[in-house]
């Protein structure tokens, strides 16, 4: 329910994937035009979730950052995270303790 613009992000375009340019994808599945992005900023509009009947696919870039960036979104909408495993990079038990606390994430 709040707006953002996150400013000095330069640096994520050269992680495993272009991170800014992975956020505005992917998060423009759950919302109608909420993200903008420059050279090294984002910035968020809060608007309505989109609630859709069919699960939202996450393309995770081969990133685990992404994976896991996204998946908190399970507890609002359904999911399906692509290549979940990623996540083993940084954090093997994320989706353990996802479960903990009753967040349900498909894998395909």
């Amino acid at each position: 329910g709040v707006d953002a613009h996150l400013t000095g992000l330069h640096t994520l375009r050269i992680k495993e994937t272009d991170r800014i340019a992975a956020l505005k994808d992917v998060g423009s599945r759950f919302r109608e035009s909420v993200i903008e992005t420059t050279q090294d900023t984002i910035t968020l509009t809060c608007v309505p979730l989109v609630q859709y009947d069919d699960p939202v696919v996450i393309d995770t870039f081969d990133d685990h950052r992404m994976a896991m960036a996204f998946a908190p979104l399970a507890s609002k909408t359904s999911l399906i995270i692509k290549d979940a495993g990623v996540v083993s990079k940084s954090y093997p038990q994320f989706w353990d303790d996802l479960k903990q606390v009753n967040v349900n994430i498909t894998e395909i």
